[in-house]
């Protein structure tokens, strides 16, 4: 268990806040494979909690299986925990450079299985932190108002990054904050009025198309009648015609008006191929709606529109595939006779009606029920709530991530039961997808929720056991530096503490490092400006007695790399550590910098001199400060020296 930081041991010669140097871990390096060497200089330096900074995939890999048993025999000697940080290119919703796709979520899906398999190789309960997100933009923050702007923009999002989720290139698009003069006066456009906006217009544009081949397909249909019409003098009832009608038709009629009937015959087919092909068309767009409204719509909306016509809808969607099959059908008799089979053809024609029946023929064309179905079935798509095709890359992120870490926390749970690893999801920067407190926490939520779903569905776990459960296996990281970038869109310190208020209730693990806001520069603790301790605050008060389970790991890397020297000693005095186990001083921030007087001796109980009048050894000391006694005895037992 981690010691948390306190002022409950305080006396008046203590100081207000310190943190115990055992609950403060720090890093391996993450340039070197040689992790067992890096784990052994950090335990021999006092480190209690190691992580091991495995943030490149070939860096992880590079690792052998037997030299994390060994890391785990070393824990279990020195009583210390090791961790792990899984490669930090990682996207847990499944992005990309080239964009989503589900193919990828399931990649990385397995590689985290793989990365859990690791930290199950370190002990049990070994935290296993992963990245929220790998680098996708989700928004532009403002705190305070721009130059020329008369408001700031709502909730501080000066920019929003959408992504479609309906089409499958999943494009990702900025939808800006912008302030407007019209004539009639300011409109201000905020980020989520455009992506509205956006959902509505793609909508009425699907629905528009549509339309048109509705609209397309009634024009030719009153073209068809003309034509029919036209025909009866000529050759009679069309649908009555055969072979021998024709033929009889075509003795009788002049040059001129066989020139016509062909000329007629030719445009009706081409007008029943073009029908065909709109009903096609037709069929298509109206899944793609469907499929949509079903799965885009928002819920209150999509079952107020169920309940009030899914009667209706359903019945002029089965009617409008049931002409859709129809024409198929019919076009393929027409493909198999041709034209110099007529009489064969009229014969399987009729077969088609008598299958399909007398009612649905009838309807299909009586001319006042085809544009009643017709206005009904428009009026019902209008009504048709919009989906949320375009939603935030964070919302999307926050679904897609929920459902890696849900099957990842099964496979573990699934194989290692109480053992099995913590997945710590880790915030990054603000401006990242769930980079902030809110969304990390509500996607950590969702996590576990998904996750107790499938021990309930699957392993018939109980409600409130697989909510323990889920708790136990599945949290967050809490970066207090990346958290800190909030200060260059204008966050104040007290913000800044406040994300740390919002996210403790599911903090399973805490990185510390400094910065100045502007870069994730990892200096020590001390050097840059986050409000470390601020935000540690927050996070005891929101985990409470938990606060003191949770490992802090120091990430200073940046300061050792840069100065080529260990950051302990800044951290320690820092953090105000005691210099001993015991709850008192002296502290470290009293003595770091001490260890110029050790060179200096100890005054006149033991001065200087004496080191260079009779060396370093006791032997040439004098006798009062331990030097051998003249002759063969011992002045304590008169037993010889030798």
């Amino acid at each position: 268990m981690v010691d948390t930081f306190t002022n409950s041991y305080r006396t008046n010669n203590e100081r207000e806040f310190y943190v115990e140097s055992g609950m403060l871990g720090a890093t391996t390096s993450p340039q070197t494979a040689n992790q067992i060497q890096e784990a052994s200089s950090r335990l021999n330096a006092g480190v209690k909690h190691i992580e091991l900074e495995l943030i490149s995939p070939e860096l992880f890999d590079s690792v052998p299986k037997q030299h994390f048993e060994e890391l785990k025999r070393m824990s279990e000697l020195t009583g210390s925990h090791i961790n792990i940080h899984a490669p930090a290119q990682m996207d847990l919703a499944g992005f990309a450079k080239e964009g989503w796709s589900e193919g990828k979520r399931k990649e990385v899906e397995e590689s985290m299985k793989h990365m859990i398999d690791r930290g199950a190789d370190l002990g049990a309960g070994t935290v296993v932190n992963f990245h929220s997100s790998g680098g996708i933009p989700a928004f532009e923050w403002q705190k305070e108002k721009a130059f020329g702007e008369t408001e700031i923009p709502p909730e501080g999002k000066r920019k929003v990054f959408v992504i479609d989720q309906a089409d499958s290139r999943h494009q990702i698009a900025p939808l800006e904050y912008e302030e407007r003069e019209y004539f009639g006066g300011q409109k201000i456009w905020s980020p989520e009025e455009r992506r509205k906006m956006l959902n509505k217009s793609t909508w009425d544009q699907e629905k528009l198309q549509l339309f048109n081949y509705e609209k397309e397909k009634a024009e030719i249909n009153d073209r068809l009648r003309m034509v029919d019409v036209q025909l009866k003098p000529l050759i009679g009832d069309y649908e009555k015609l055969n072979e021998e009608n024709l033929k009889k038709a075509q003795e009788i009629l002049t040059k001129q008006e066989r020139e016509k009937l062909d000329m007629l015959i030719k445009q009706r087919e081409v007008m029943i191929g073009h029908v065909d092909e709109l009903n096609t068309h037709m069929d298509t767009q109206l899944q793609d709606l469907h499929d949509k409204f079903s799965r885009f719509a928002p819920k209150k909306e999509r079952d107020l529109f169920v309940k009030e016509y899914d009667k209706k809808f359903g019945d002029l969607i089965d009617f409008s595939k049931k002409e859709l099959q129809y024409s198929k059908d019919q076009k393929g008799l027409v493909e198999k006779y041709g034209k110099n089979r007529r009489e064969e053809l009229m014969g399987e024609l009729k077969k088609l009606d008598s299958k399909y029946g007398e009612s649905f023929m009838k309807d299909l064309r009586d001319e006042g029920k085809e544009q009643k179905r017709r206005q009904n079935f428009l009026n019902i798509i209008q009504s048709m709530p919009t989906p949320n095709r375009y939603i935030s890359t964070d919302e999307f992120a926050k679904d897609k991530l929920s459902e890696t870490v849900s099957n990842s926390a099964i496979y573990a749970y699934n194989k290692y039961k109480d053992k099995a690893p913590v997945i710590a999801v880790e915030n990054v920067f603000p401006d990242w997808t769930l980079g902030r407190a809110d969304s990390l926490r509500e996607a950590v939520e969702k996590s576990r929720e998904l996750f107790a779903d499938k021990l309930v569905k699957d392993k018939k776990v109980s409600r409130s056991k697989a909510e323990e459960i889920s708790k136990k296996l599945i949290g967050a990281t809490w970066d207090v530096g990346h958290i800190t970038q909030l200060r260059k869109f204008g966050y104040s310190d007290k913000d800044i503490a406040r994300e740390a208020e919002r996210i403790a209730p599911v903090v399973k693990h805490i990185h510390v490092t400094d910065n100045f806001g502007f870069s994730d520069s990892h200096l020590a603790p001390g050097q840059g400006t986050v409000p470390i301790k601020e935000q540690l605050k927050k996070l005891r008060e929101g985990l409470g007695d938990e606060y003191g389970k949770v490992a802090h790991i120091v990430e200073s890397g940046g300061f050792a790399s840069q100065f080529k020297q260990s950051p302990r000693l800044y951290e320690l005095e820092y953090f105000n550590s005691p210099l001993y186990e015991m709850k008192a001083g002296p502290f470290w921030k009293d003595v770091a910098y001490t260890h110029a007087e050790y060179s200096m001796g100890y005054g006149i109980m033991f001065p200087e001199k004496h080191f260079d009048l009779y060396g370093a050894g006791f032997s040439g000391l004098p006798q009062e400060l331990g030097g051998n006694v003249p002759g063969d005895k011992s002045r304590f037992a008169g037993t010889p020296n030798q």
